[in-house]
């Protein structure tokens, strides 16, 4: 499985099936043969402009009398993420009602979920990682101006690491083997996070986030 968190210079992705697998349970296989169907009808290509998969969900879940969420659909591009993502949230009908989560990635066939998040908003958050050292100092960061510390406080990138330099840096270990300074090659892609605080390598991985233990 790939590492939910990657770094490259000066920059990071964020594995999309990781972030998915946070905010999902079951999947519904019923639900995303019959979305596939309907999305994928001949009669939409009949359509001007054009009705993109996002409409045709939406359009779907309506027929079925599934409420959709404000602010529907949420879309994701790969600025962040591994793969671009297009989601609709809705509620089933019957009792007890669902929270269900439909998602296309990067354009495939769309599939139901159960979605087991706490708050809709932790949909539309896809750029938080957790940097964590093995001195228990926990920081997450969303690639912007400031990082936020264990206890809540907000630190500047410049005052924690120095001005001019980024968070993500060139790995020591593989610096040292291209200087001459050690024998074995590092085996990483060739960048990692320094904690500011101790200056040991740090992990880097998805925050947790609170969801719904689901019910069967």
């Amino acid at each position: 499985m790939p590492e939910p968190v990657t770094l490259h210079n000066l920059y990071y992705l964020i594995d999309t099936d990781a972030w998915l697998h946070q905010r999902t349970g079951a999947h519904d296989r019923q639900a995303s043969s019959q979305v596939q169907d309907f999305v994928g009808c001949d009669v939409f290509d009949d359509y001007a402009p054009r009705m993109g998969t996002a409409a045709r969900l939406q359009l779907w879940c309506a027929a079925h009398g599934w409420q959709v969420a404000e602010g529907a659909p949420i879309e994701h591009d790969d600025a962040c993420l591994s793969k671009p993502v297009t989601i609709v949230l809705a509620a089933t009908t019957g009792f007890p009602r669902g929270a269900v989560a439909l998602i296309s990635v990067d354009g495939g066939p769309p599939q139901a979920y159960a979605d087991v998040t706490t708050d809709e908003g932790y949909w539309l958050s896809n750029s938080t990682i957790q940097i964590s050292c093995p001195g228990d100092h926990v920081w997450t960061w969303d690639g912007d101006r400031e990082l936020l510390a264990a206890d809540g406080t907000e630190h500047r990138v410049t005052a924690l690491f120095g001005p001019g330099r980024s968070v993500i840096s060139r790995c020591r270990e593989c610096e040292a083997f291209d200087d001459g300074a050690a024998e074995d090659m590092c085996l990483c892609p060739g960048f990692a996070v320094y904690c500011p605080t101790c200056g040991q390598r740090c992990q880097v991985g998805l925050p947790e986030i609170p969801t719904f233990e689901e019910t069967h």
